[in-house]
């Protein structure tokens, strides 16, 4: 049987797809291997300057170190021999029994963090909780600042932030820190980590990948110590999530309800950080092919249509509200072509970092002109594209530093952002070992963790590849939206963690293959293949709503005549 036009752009979309991740994922676990990227604070006399190594004196200083592979590659086989003893043993755990201990482990071992750590916000994160908090008393006078005018999507996040705030001052008295923030940060990425864990168990059949996604999220450090960052990454990123995986469940049930609430949870997601633009773009392509596949356009139009407007109208409609209730006009801000010209340039901290020099510096010397600022970058960036093509050699260098400046750095300057922040009161024994005393060996335990997870997820998109299942590349075409829009726009390693966590969840699927590998491989030894059990190696595609087989008898099969486990 012949396949439609539609059958056949979607496998060319997933196989798209799955070459460039191949690609990408390839080279980083690659250059993991003998390579990583350190971020911490250098002192004045701490800076080196030589042949061997540079570390810049700076707050944020970018650091990059070889490797000796040979460890590393011990380390990934220990790691991934120890997920694949334990994996067996988790075969009789349900989903619920999954769900809530990641949802207990996680918000213990974050509340726990946070009330260790103790930090205190600066910079941007004290900026926006100060506003929110200012908001939440009915002082809108911070709206006149230059601050709110060069960066008005972050009323996106102090509308969220003000809310907590009144409904922490309305049930415990005002707050006098940001920790209750911090905290809801942990309730977040429990959503997250939930979210991510329904996908896997929606779109694979397979138990185990289910069973090895809680198992990868319950040792992840680094989101948990992430977590004392008040700023919009974790919520924004679990609202994200949870459009997506809504967004796959009105696909394979086809219940307008699942659609509705999706547009929603992703406008919210775009709402609280727009870097969610890149998660709108992947979920719309993702809505556009199987509108053609389904051949139910109207409803699935609707859909589209609904995302997409919610995507774009409430970020706005935030910062419409706040120029109401100030009675002020914010005016023009940054162009965004600005942020794109800033990323080809050269940073302090390493190539497409932050530089406002290129932005905020120059946008206030044109007098916050917007059209003024446009035409400048607009000649930045063009003047940086003929340089690159001038110079093969710098453009690769330039692009590969960059790269592996935000990918490769392990920690994701979730330890970084416990120890260049102020402090409510000293730090507790777990933050002073995690941060000061034992770092060395807490930044170890990432490098090894992060290496298994780039060569599981690895794995995941080749076995994408090979399926015929076009929705288990929805995780892969947000992670490389990801990457693809850091290599243009600004660079920093802590905007890759929640690409990080998806990229975790997508591994789960490939440490199971790789389990399949290794168990199959391992069976001439019985005594050592006692531990590896082989499991059932096929990962049957979920059958899509709207393809309902027959049995033999010719009558269809019913969602409900299948025996479904418990949710």
């Amino acid at each position: 049987m012949s396949k439609t036009f539609a059958e056949k752009f979607e496998s060319f979309a997933r196989i798209v797809i799955s070459i460039l991740m191949i690609y990408l994922m390839g080279s980083l676990s690659l250059i993991s291997m003998f390579s990583t990227t350190g971020m911490q604070t250098i002192e004045e006399g701490q800076d080196v300057d030589s042949v061997v190594i540079r570390i810049f004196k700076a707050q944020e200083s970018v650091i990059f170190y070889h490797d000796d592979a040979l460890i590393n590659i011990i380390m990934l086989a220990v790691f991934g021999i120890l997920c694949f003893l334990i994996l067996p043993k988790m075969k009789k755990l349900s989903l619920r029994t999954e769900l809530i201990f990641l949802t207990v482990w996680t918000l213990l071992g974050g509340i726990i963090w946070v009330n260790s750590s103790m930090v205190e916000p600066t910079f941007d994160s004290a900026y926006v909780t100060e506003y929110a908090k200012k908001f939440a008393s009915g002082d809108y006078s911070g709206m006149s600042d230059t601050y709110l005018q060069e960066y008005p999507f972050q009323l996106g996040y102090i509308f969220l932030a003000e809310i907590l705030y009144k409904i922490a001052s309305a049930n415990f008295g005002e707050p006098e820190t940001t920790i209750f923030i911090q905290v809801m940060n942990v309730v977040f990425l429990a959503l997250i980590y939930n979210g991510i864990v329904l996908i896997n168990h929606e779109l694979f059949e397979d138990k185990r990948i289910r069973h090895m996604t809680v198992l990868l999220f319950a040792v992840c450090t680094q989101p948990v110590i992430f977590c004392t960052f008040t700023y919009g990454i974790i919520p924004a990123f679990a609202f994200a999530v949870w459009a997506l995986y809504l967004e796959i469940l009105y696909f394979k049930k086809n219940k307008i309800w699942l659609g509705i609430v999706s547009a929603l949870c992703l406008g919210l997601a775009v709402m609280i950080k727009n870097n969610n633009y890149i998660v709108m773009i992947a979920m719309l392509i993702i809505a556009f092919i199987q509108m053609l596949r389904r051949k139910q356009l109207l409803k699935d139009a609707a859909y589209l249509v609904l995302a997409g407007v919610m995507g774009l109208s409430l970020l706005p409609a935030a910062i419409s509200h706040y120029e109401k209730k100030s009675e002020t006009e914010l005016g023009d801000s940054l162009p965004y072509v600005s942020w794109i010209a800033m990323g080809m340039c050269e940073g302090f901290r390493a190539p497409g970092w932050y530089r406002g020099t290129y932005t905020t510096t120059k946008f206030e010397e044109l007098d916050m002109n917007q059209e003024a600022m446009r035409a400048y970058s607009e000649n930045l960036l063009h003047e940086r594209l003929d340089y690159f093509k001038e110079n093969p050699q710098y453009r690769k260098d330039f692009f590969y530093r960059k790269f592996t400046s935000q990918w490769n750095e392990t920690s994701y300057q979730s330890i970084w952002n416990n120890t260049v922040r102020k402090q409510y009161k000293e730090k507790g024994k777990l933050s002073q070992w995690v941060c000061y005393d034992g770092v060395d060996k807490v930044k170890s335990y990432m490098d090894f963790y992060t290496q298994l997870i780039f060569w599981g997820c690895l794995l995941a998109v080749i076995g994408c590849l090979k399926s015929k299942e076009f929705l288990r590349v929805s995780m892969p075409l947000v992670v490389l939206g990801g990457m693809l829009y850091h290599l243009l726009a600004e660079a920093k390693s802590q905007y890759a963690i929640s690409y990080f966590i998806m990229i975790v969840g997508i591994s789960a699927y490939g440490l199971c293959i790789g389990y399949d590998i290794f168990s199959k491989k391992i069976q001439r030894y019985p005594k050592i293949a006692k531990f590896f059990p082989e499991e059932a190696q096929t990962i049957p595609a979920p059958v899509p709503a709207d393809v309902v087989p027959k049995t033999e008898t010719g009558t269809k099969q019913t969602e409900n005549s299948e025996t479904s486990e418990e949710t």
